[in-house]
């Protein structure tokens, strides 16, 4: 099964490359500023909420944790991709739902309720940062650095 952790690695780079949405937040922040009326530090708050979901990853390894215990006969699969599963779903209901409120489908939210959904959404980047960074780890033991190196270089 050598193939296969290189398949897994790849894959793992590629999700870290693509999962960086909150770095990019100087991109977009002017345009929920303008669109949700905030003054600058309005957003500054919002974006606190953002570093805290970014960097709060305690439920995530709890997560991979459960779940990496391959249970036979079990409804649901194991393993690292239900991790990014759920880091998934959480992203696009956070962004979704910030998007929904920049294009004005719902009536700006509250700002404490902005905050979570940037919370929300910056905190799927630890599902994939800890699935992705535990399976290599996993899957190169003897050169666990690199492979930690590797992954977190990008975003």
């Amino acid at each position: 099964m050598e193939s296969g952790k290189w398949i897994a690695a790849a894959a793992s780079i590629w999700i870290q490359c693509s999962c960086g949405a909150s770095y990019a937040f100087g991109i977009y922040s002017p345009v929920i500023k303008s669109s949700q009326g905030y003054d600058q530090s309005t957003l500054d708050t919002v974006s606190v909420f953002k570093d805290i979901g970014a960097n709060a990853g305690v439920l995530s390894g709890l997560l991979y944790s459960a779940v990496s215990i391959h249970r036979q006969g079990s409804f649901f699969p194991g393993g690292p991709w239900m991790v990014h599963a759920v880091g998934a779903i959480q992203c696009f209901a956070g962004y979704f739902l910030i998007w929904l409120s920049v294009v004005g489908v719902i009536y700006r939210p509250p700002v404490p309720a902005m905050c979570f959904f940037m919370l929300m959404a910056a905190h799927a980047q630890t599902f994939f940062n800890t699935s992705n960074v535990v399976t290599a780890v996993h899957n190169f033991p003897d050169y666990s650095g690199t492979a930690v190196g590797i992954m977190k270089a990008g975003p």
